[in-house]
């Protein structure tokens, strides 16, 4: 077996093939500190966030839901004539139905409302303590 050939292993050959050293290091006016690095979003933000997002969601839900009872009993009533000939002490039926009969269902959606709100904060309030 030849020394010279490129099956006969030479000692100190992978020696040679590698580089030499570098050694690495900061510049000698560098500053050795690190700056904390904010996250973008804290979980307690995300929390906030979802919070925000739902109670807007509930008080979007009982808006229409208050609208779409306002629109539907005045369409009932524009639609109905006859409903007009009914008087209570001298004041017609309608006047009756959206000038007092709508503040109880007012006063039923805002408590509704206000019990899914404290549900909402109670929930996060049990998510962020954790």
């Amino acid at each position: 077996m030849k020394r010279d050939s490129p099956e006969a292993p030479l000692p100190g050959r992978f020696a040679q093939q590698r580089p030499q050293r570098v050694r690495v290091q900061a510049p000698q006016n560098a500053s050795l500190t690190v700056s904390a690095v904010k996250p973008e979003h804290t979980a307690q933000e995300f929390y906030v966030q979802q919070l925000i997002r739902s109670q807007l969601r509930l008080a979007c839900a009982v808006a229409a839901g208050l609208l779409t009872m306002l629109v539907g009993i005045s369409a009932l009533l524009a639609l109905w004539p006859t409903v007009y000939e009914f008087t209570l002490w001298h004041i017609p039926l309608p006047w009756w139905i959206l000038g007092v009969g709508i503040y109880p269902l007012i006063i039923v959606a805002g408590m509704l409302f206000n019990g899914a709100a404290a549900r909402n904060e109670k929930r996060y309030r049990s998510i962020s303590r954790d």
